[in-house]
C-alpha cells in the first residue's frame, strides 16, 4: 500500500512522490523539513492555513489511492488502497486529540489515527473492501465505492467517537496536509469493513434527507468547498469573541447556551450571513447538545427571532402596524432557508438548503412542496398553502440554470494544444487505429456541437458501434466519455426503444445514450424508429406534469455496444453507424483528462473544425460496415446463383426476374420475399449497376453456372 504526496510549487508545477504506508507513519513522527509543520501551527490559525507563508512547501497526501502521472498529463489512479479518510476537526486541546485517536483505534477496521497538520484535527484511516473481498479496479468504480463506504463509516464512527466526524466531500482523490504526530497509532492487521452488495449512498444529514436519493456519482463544486471553508473560518473567530464576552459556561449556569446562541446569531447577522447558514453552523458546532431544552428547532426559532428583530431595526421589515403581504412573507422565508434554480435541461425547479455545507441540488417534487408548506405553517404562516408555494416555484422569479452550458463555459480557453480526443480513442484497440481515431474525433466534436446547439438543422446522426466479446470494458469506456459532473444525470445505458415518448424525452434531457446490447434491437426498429430519431435536430415532448407538448432542442448523441458481429440490418446500407471491431481489452485504468477533452473540442469547433462526415467518408463507412451487415436468406441465395458485372456486360433483370430464377434453382427450400423489399436489398449491394426501364428497375447481373 502506497500513499501519494503532491506538491504544487509557485510556478504551478505539480510534483508527485510515493510513500509506503509504513514509511509514511515514520515520516510524520518528526518535523524534518526545517520545522515546516511546527511553523504552520505557530504562525496561522487552523482557519487560515492557506495564508501560511510556506504553504506551497506543504505536501498534500492522498491515502485512498496511489496516483500516477498519465500520458495526457493528468494524475490518475494507479491502484486503489481500500482506505477511507475520516477527519474530526476543531478539537480544542491535545488531550481531546488523544481521546479521539484512542477511541478510533478501538474500531477493528481502523488502520491508523494521527493528529493532522494544524494540530486541531485527527485524521482516521479506515480499511474497506467489497463484500467479496475485492477492491475496485478503476477510478470510476472507486468513486462509487468510496462514496458508499464513506457515508456508512461516518455514521459508525459518529457513535464511537467523543466528537462527530466532520463531513467532507467523499472522493477517492481526497487529500490532507502532511501531518505531524510523534505518536501516530496504527493497526496493520485492521479488519476491512465490507460493503454489502446493493448498498446505496445515504443523504447528507439534513432535515429533509428523506425526500430524494442522492445519485451514486455526485460531483461537488470546488466553489462550494471554498465558500464553506471561508464560513468555517469566520464562524471560529466569531465563536471566540462571543465566548470571551460570556465567560465559561459554569459561571452563567443553565442559561449560558441560550446567551451563546443569541450572541452568535447577532454576530453572524452583522457579518451578513444568511439565516439558514447561521442555523446550520450553530447546530453542527454546538458541543453541549445534552443541555435541557437545546434542540435544533430551538436554535432555529431563536435565530429567526434575532434576524427578524435586526431586520426590523434596520427598516428592512414592515413595522408591526403594517401587515406584510402573505406571498411576500412566503418568498422571504423560503429564500432565507433554501436556494432555488430552474434546470432548463431537465425542465424542473431544483433546491438545496441556503448554506455552504456541501449538499446536492434536488428536484422540487410534490413531497418537497408539502414539506415547504409544513415548515411555513410551523413557523407561524398558518395561511400558507401548497398552491402559494407552487405559484412561486413555477414562476420566472426562479433563475434559469443550464448545467451543460456552465460546464462547457468553465472548460473553454483551457486547451493545452495536445490532441486528447484521439489519445482517448487510442485506448480502444482496433484493426485500424488511425481510421478509428479520425472517426471518433469527428463524432466527439459532433457530440459537443449538439450540446452547444451549433446546428439546429441536423442532429448528430452517427453512432459508434463497439463490437467485441464479453468483458472488454466497452460499457465502462462509454460511461467514461462524460465527466462525473454530467454523467450522474446525463448518461443512460438502459433506454428501451419500445415506446416513443420516453425516447424523445431522453433525447431532450440526456447527453449520451448508450444503446447497450445493440443486437436486441429488432430489424424493424433499426430500419424505422431508430433511423428516424438519429437524424432529428429537435424533439416534441410533453414533460412530466406539463399540460402541453413543446418542441425542444435535442441534446443526446448515441453510442452502442454489442457482442455480435452481424447486427446491422438496413438493406440499403448502414450509413449512420460506425462499426468498430474491438480487438482487445479497452484501457479504462486511466481517468480521461476531461478539462482538456472538452476544452479541445470547443477550441476546434470555434476554429471551424468539421464535425460531420462528408460524402466520401460516408461511402467509406458504408463499405466498412458491410462486414457487420446481416445477410437475409434472399441475399445469400443471390450470391449463390449470381455475381455482379461492373462494366454492364451481364443480363439486365428486374428483381422479380431474379427471384423467379432463384426459386427455379433453389426449389421449395427458397421462401420468396416481396419483390419491393428484395429490390431495396439489391440497391444496397456495393458495386451493383441498376437503371430505370419500361419494365421497372433492372439490375446488371451474371448468372452462375
Amino acid at each position: 500500500m502506497r500513499f501519494s504526496s503532491i506538491k504544487t510549487d509557485k510556478d504551478g508545477m505539480v510534483h508527485l512522490h510515493q510513500f509506503a504506508a509504513e514509511q509514511f507513519m515514520q515520516r510524520i513522527r518528526t518535523d524534518a523539513n526545517n520545522f515546516l509543520i511546527a511553523s504552520l501551527r505557530d504562525e496561522v490559525t487552523p482557519e487560515e492555513v492557506e495564508r501560511f507563508r510556506r504553504y506551497s512547501e506543504v505536501a498534500h497526501i492522498c491515502a485512498p489511492m496511489e496516483l500516477q502521472r498519465q500520458g495526457n498529463g493528468a494524475l490518475g489512479m494507479a491502484a486503489f488502497n481500500g482506505v477511507v479518510v475520516l477527519e474530526v476537526r476543531q478539537l480544542m486541546s491535545p488531550e481531546m486529540c488523544s481521546e479521539v485517536k484512542h477511541a478510533a483505534m478501538e474500531m477493528p477496521m481502523t488502520l491508523a489515527a494521527f493528529v493532522g497538520a494544524t494540530g486541531t484535527e485527527v485524521v482516521i484511516l479506515v480499511r474497506a473492501e467489497r463484500h467479496d473481498g475485492t477492491l475496485p479496479g478503476n477510478e470510476m468504480e472507486a468513486e462509487t465505492f468510496y462514496v458508499q463506504a464513506y457515508q456508512r463509516l461516518a455514521h459508525l464512527y459518529d457513535a464511537a467517537l467523543p466528537q462527530r466526524v466532520t463531513r467532507i466531500s467523499p472522493s477517492p482523490r481526497h487529500t490532507f496536509l502532511l501531518p505531524l504526530d510523534p505518536v501516530p497509532m496504527t493497526n496493520w492487521q485492521a479488519t476491512p469493513y465490507r460493503l454489502k452488495p446493493g448498498m446505496q449512498p445515504e443523504e447528507a444529514d439534513d432535515s429533509d434527507d428523506h425526500l430524494l436519493q442522492l445519485p451514486v456519482e455526485r460531483s461537488f463544486e470546488e466553489t462550494d468547498l471554498s465558500a464553506y471553508e471561508n464560513y468555517e473560518r469566520a464562524y471560529a473567530k466569531a465563536a471566540r469573541r462571543v465566548a470571551e464576552r460570556l465567560g465559561r459556561p459554569l459561571q452563567r449556569g443553565n442559561t449560558w447556551y441560550k446567551d451563546f446562541v443569541t450572541g452568535m446569531a447577532i454576530e453572524l447577522f452583522s457579518l451578513g450571513w444568511p439565516e439558514e447558514e447561521t442555523v446550520c453552523h450553530l447546530w453542527r458546532h454546538l458541543l453541549f447538545r445534552d443541555a435541557p431544552g437545546l434542540t435544533e428547532e430551538f436554535v432555529r426559532t431563536l435565530v429567526n427571532a434575532v434576524y427578524e428583530e435586526e431586520l426590523a431595526r434596520q427598516g428592512k421589515l414592515p413595522t408591526p402596524s403594517v401587515e406584510e403581504p402573505l406571498m411576500k412573507q412566503i418568498i422571504r422565508r423560503m429564500e432565507s432557508r433554501y436556494v432555488f434554480r430552474r434546470n432548463t435541461i431537465m425542465g424542473w425547479t431544483e433546491y438545496r438548503p441556503n448554506h455552504t455545507w456541501v449538499t446536492p441540488w434536488r428536484p422540487v417534487t410534490k413531497q418537497v412542496v408539502n414539506t415547504f408548506v409544513t415548515d411555513l405553517q410551523l413557523s407561524g404562516l398558518e395561511n400558507a398553502w401548497d398552491r402559494d408555494v407552487r405559484r412561486y416555484i413555477e414562476s420566472t422569479h426562479i433563475r434559469d440554470f443550464d448545467p451543460v452550458e456552465e460546464y462547457l463555459f468553465n472548460q473553454a480557453c483551457n486547451w493545452d494544444g495536445r490532441d486528447h480526443i484521439r489519445a482517448l480513442a487510442a485506448t480502444v484497440p482496433t484493426e485500424n487505429p488511425s481510421q478509428w481515431a479520425e472517426w471518433f474525433h469527428t463524432w466527439f466534436l459532433a457530440m459537443v456541437a449538439q450540446w452547444k446547439g451549433l446546428d439546429r438543422r441536423y442532429g448528430n446522426a452517427i453512432v459508434p458501434l463497439l463490437i467485441s466479446g464479453q468483458g472488454m470494458h466497452k460499457s465502462a469506456f462509454c460511461r467514461s466519455l462524460l465527466p462525473p459532473e454530467l454523467r450522474a444525470w446525463g448518461y443512460t445505458d438502459n433506454l428501451s426503444l419500445a415506446e416513443e415518448r420516453p425516447v424523445h424525452l431522453a433525447m431532450a434531457q440526456m447527453l449520451l445514450i448508450n444503446l447497450d446490447e445493440f443486437n436486441r434491437i429488432s430489424p424493424q426498429k433499426q430500419q424505422g424508429f431508430l433511423k428516424n430519431i438519429l437524424q432529428l435536430p429537435a424533439v416534441k415532448v410533453k414533460r412530466p406534469y406539463a399540460s402541453h407538448i413543446e418542441e425542444v432542442p435535442r441534446l443526446a448523441s448515441f453510442i452502442a455496444t454489442t457482442n455480435m458481429t452481424d447486427v446491422l440490418t438496413d438493406p440499403t446500407g448502414s450509413r449512420r453507424f460506425v462499426g468498430v471491431q474491438v480487438t482487445g481489452n479497452i484501457d479504462v485504468s486511466q481517468t480521461p483528462n476531461y478539462v482538456q477533452l472538452y476544452a479541445q473540442a470547443q477550441a476546434e469547433l470555434q476554429a471551424g473544425a468539421r464535425y460531420w462526415f462528408d460524402d466520401a467518408e460516408t461511402d467509406v463507412i458504408m463499405l466498412h460496415n458491410r462486414r457487420f451487415q446481416q445477410q437475409s436468406d434472399a441475399e445469400m441465395y443471390f450470391w449463390r446463383y449470381f455475381s455482379l458485372s461492373a462494366k454492364g456486360e451481364g443480363l439486365w433483370m428486374t428483381a422479380t426476374d431474379i427471384l423467379q430464377e432463384m426459386r427455379k434453382r433453389a426449389g421449395s427450400n427458397f421462401r420468396v420475399p416481396a419483390a419491393n423489399g428484395f429490390s431495396r436489398i439489391l440497391r444496397g449491394l456495393p458495386g451493383i449497376l441498376f437503371r430505370r426501364s419500361n419494365r421497372g428497375t433492372v439490375f446488371c447481373v451474371r448468372p452462375l453456372s
